[in-house]
C-alpha cells in the first residue's frame, strides 16, 4: 500500500526499473499495478485507501488447484474464518475480479494475510506469465520476511499445517532470537524471525536477487537514490554492500518513497540461500 501512489510508480518504474505487467480500479477509487520481475514473481503496489497507513499489506502464493490446497489446509487443521475467529484460519475460494484469477485467502496467527493463488486460463496474470520474454531479469524476486508475535505458534502454523519445508534456520549471537527460512519452492522463501518492540508483527520486508550487487547500487544512484548507512531506514536511499550472516549472502537495502526495505542479495558459492536452491528435488 502505497501513501503516494504517482511517486511510487516513478520509483518502480523509473529508479528500480521494473516492468509494469497490468493494472485495473477494483472499486473504481483505488489503482493496483502489478510490476512483472521475472517470469512468474510479481510486486502489487497498491493506493492506499483514504485513512489506511502505508506498507506490506499480503502475500500471494501460487498454487495450481486452489480447490485442492484449500482441501488439504482444512484436512490438515486450518479452521474457516468467522466473525468471532479472525487469524490462524482460511476463507472460501472466489474468483478475484477483475484479475480473474481463483484464490482463497488465509491469514495467519500473526493477521497476515496470504492469498493462495491459481492463475486461470484468462487470468490477467496467467497473460502476463505467458507472454514474458526476459530469460535473465536484472532483480528477481526471492523472499518475503515476516515477524511473528509466538514463534511455537507460528512454527506449527508454517510447518505443521502448511506443510512448509524448513530449508535451514540460525540464531542471533546472543542465542535470543531464531529466524526460520522455509522453502516455498525452488527459488522462493519465507523468512519468519521473531517480532520486538521495533518489529511489530506482520510482513517486514522483501529480499530481491541480483547477479551483480554492486552494479546494482551504482545503478540505483545514478538514477537518483542517495547513499543511507547500513543501519538506517531513510526513504528513497540504497545502502552501502554488506555481508549478511550467518546466510553468508551479500546484501544492500533500498528503502522506497513509503519506507518499505526492498533488500538486494547476491549469493555467494556458499550462501545458505544458494545451497537450499541447489538441493531442491
Amino acid at each position: 500500500r502505497t501513501k503516494d501512489y504517482a511517486e511510487s510508480m516513478t520509483f518502480y518504474t523509473k529508479v528500480m526499473d521494473f516492468r509494469a505487467a497490468f493494472s485495473f480500479r477494483p472499486n473504481g477509487e483505488t489503482t493496483n499495478t502489478y510490476f512483472q520481475l521475472s517470469r512468474d514473481t510479481f510486486l502489487e503496489p497498491q493506493e492506499a485507501p483514504a485513512n489506511t497507513a502505508s506498507g506490506f499489506s499480503h502475500i500471494h502464493m501460487r498454487t495450481e488447484d486452489v480447490d485442492a490446497s484449500v482441501a488439504g489446509l482444512r484436512n490438515a487443521g486450518v479452521a474457516p474464518c468467522t466473525e468471532t475467529l479472525k487469524a490462524g484460519c482460511l476463507m472460501d475460494v472466489r474468483i478475484a475480479q477483475p484479475t480473474n484469477e481463483k484464490s482463497a485467502t488465509i491469514v495467519d496467527p500473526n493477521g497476515i494475510r496470504i492469498e493462495l493463488t491459481q492463475f486461470t486460463p484468462g487470468s490477467l496474470t496467467r497473460k502476463a506469465v505467458d507472454s514474458w520474454d526476459n530469460q535473465n531479469p536484472p532483480i528477481r524476486l526471492l523472499v518475503v520476511g515476516i515477524a511473528v508475535k509466538d514463534y511455537p505458534e507460528s512454527q506449527n502454523f508454517y510447518g505443521k499445517l502448511m506443510g512448509f519445508r524448513v530449508a535451514f534456520a540460525f540464531s542471533s549471537p546472543d542465542g535470543q532470537r531464531t529466524t526460520t527460512y522455509y522453502q516455498i519452492s525452488r527459488d522462493s522463501f519465507l523468512e519468519m524471525q521473531p517480532a520486538t518492540a521495533d518489529l511489530p508483527p506482520g510482513i517486514t520486508h522483501v529480499h530481491m536477487l541480483t547477479d551483480d550487487l554492486n552494479a546494482a547500487i551504482a545503478r540505483l544512484r545514478q538514477a537518483g537514490l542517495a547513499s543511507g548507512a547500513r543501519n538506517a531506514t531513510t526513504p528513497k536511499t540504497v545502502s552501502e554492500a554488506g555481508m549478511a550472516q550467518p546466510s553468508h549472502v551479500k546484501n544492500a537495502n533500498v528503502f522506497d518513497p513509503n519506507g518499505l526495505r526492498l533488500e538486494l542479495n547476491e549469493w555467494l558459492a556458499d550462501s545458505l540461500p544458494k545451497k537450499a536452491m541447489e538441493a531442491w528435488k
